[in-house]
């Protein structure tokens, strides 16, 4: 997209063909996806031994309270095209081999799947907020990763319209509109135009063995075919 738009080139809508059906070709198209953040809560403490805890301070005895603050409520209710943002530690780890000695040091990994309720910088100051709720003036702090995976959505209009009609007109099926599922391509297109997503079904999708029907191939590539001759037919405007 980066070299299009240095060429002067421009787009006005997209079609990405991301696997978006869960089961059957035509059940669902994807109109936007949730951000994603992820981050290390990192916990320091004092080494020491187990038998004299007064002359240590434990973090994990923090990292949990603190994991448990940041879990306790949830970040929103949901919004009209998105389920509730969803924050989810992935791993805690001390880096003790050993049962007597209390560790320096304690980290856990988490991601958020977020919505448009929220920004990157809104959360991390969410997360921040109830970390240090709690953290009872012990030190801490948390590493956040690059994320270019923003939360967006295409809103239903003339184009949605005219792709979910193509695809029932070849599958008999009214495809839902769904923001659902993990980061996709999408996320750098959706800067340049409105993008949406229809693809095969994606049963498989990243297993060993993966593979789709011929007969979902020939019908998508009806789809596509579909979608070019009512676009180029009958054009839509670009939304403002």
């Amino acid at each position: 997209m980066l070299w299009a738009a240095a060429r002067g080139e421009k787009f006005d809508h997209c079609v990405l063909g991301e696997p978006t059906n869960p089961k059957q070709l035509g059940e669902m198209v994807k109109i936007g996806r949730r951000g994603s953040l992820s981050g290390s809560l990192i916990v320091t403490g004092t080494q020491g031994h187990v038998a004299y805890p007064a002359l240590a301070d434990n973090p994990v005895r923090r990292i949990v309270a603190i994991m448990a603050a940041v879990m306790a409520e949830p970040l929103d209710a949901g919004s009209t095209h998105f389920d509730p943002s969803n924050l989810e530690f992935t791993s805690v780890d001390v880096g003790n081999k050993t049962v007597n000695v209390i560790p320096p040091e304690a980290r856990a990994c988490f991601n958020i799947r977020f919505n448009d309720r929220h920004t990157r910088a809104s959360l991390k100051a969410l997360v921040e907020a109830r970390a240090h709720a709690v953290a009872q003036g012990g030190h801490f702090h948390i590493e956040w990763d690059p994320s270019n995976a923003d939360v967006f959505l295409t809103k239903p209009g003339p184009f949605v319209e005219l792709v979910s009609g193509a695809i029932a007109e070849v599958t008999g099926r009214q495809p839902e509109l769904s923001t659902t599922g993990g980061t996709s391509d999408a996320r750098f297109i959706k800067d340049y135009c409105p993008v949406v997503e229809f693809g095969l079904v994606n049963a498989t999708m990243h297993k060993i063995d993966e593979s789709v029907p011929t007969d979902d191939l020939v019908a998508l590539t009806a789809i596509y075919r579909r979608v070019l001759d009512r676009y180029f037919n009958c054009p839509i405007n670009s939304p403002p």
